[in-house]
């Protein structure tokens, strides 16, 4: 029992921050919490973005995260790609534009227990068809996906697009690309 709540915790300590998000002590004493990239994301972007609860951390409340159960991030090959709203929604700078080849906001974990295509033997390719990286899901000559990290930049298409139930895909922080300051 007790073992099941640390690693809920673990869980929602890891937060997949909005494209060009400074290092995570600079964004944490930049961010001022106000939601004006949240409120942008809903009404330019996809909607992705929401504020991290008390789950997240004391520090974290309040501040920006991707949740791809909601909708995907769009920065590149989609509507965000020229023109991110969330970065030009903030006020205080811990948001910034970035290179296109600079974006990866974490990479997806893959639940091999949970995947459509692997309990049926092959098939379900969902995550293939929207992933907008070219080789960061590649299906086999059985038709199951296999996931690269590295290429994966965290968009989270193909976690919201999974069919699964529970999802076979998490986003995480895990190769995050953040700005220095």
């Amino acid at each position: 029992m007790f073992s099941s709540i640390i690693s809920k915790f673990i869980q929602y300590r890891n937060v997949v921050r909005p494209p060009g998000a400074l290092i995570e002590n600079v964004f944490l004493k930049l961010c001022t919490k106000c939601g004006l990239c949240i409120e942008a994301c809903g009404i330019a972007g996809t909607g992705t973005l929401e504020k991290c609860s008390i789950f997240h951390g004391l520090e974290k409340r309040g501040t920006p995260r991707v949740n791809p159960l909601k909708a995907p991030c769009e920065i590149i090959k989609g509507r965000c790609e020229d023109s991110p709203p969330c970065v030009k929604a903030c006020p205080t700078g811990a948001l910034q534009l970035v290179d296109s080849s600079f974006v990866k906001l974490g990479s997806v974990e893959w639940y091999r227990d949970r995947c459509i295509a692997v309990i049926k033997g092959g098939g379900c390719l969902v995550c293939y068809e929207v992933c907008p990286i070219s080789g960061a899901i590649k299906p086999t000559r059985d038709r199951i996906p296999e996931f690269n990290t590295e290429l994966c930049i965290g968009c989270g298409r193909c976690v919201n697009a999974c069919p699964a139930n529970p999802k076979a895909l998490k986003l995480t922080s895990k190769g995050a690309k953040r700005i220095q300051y």
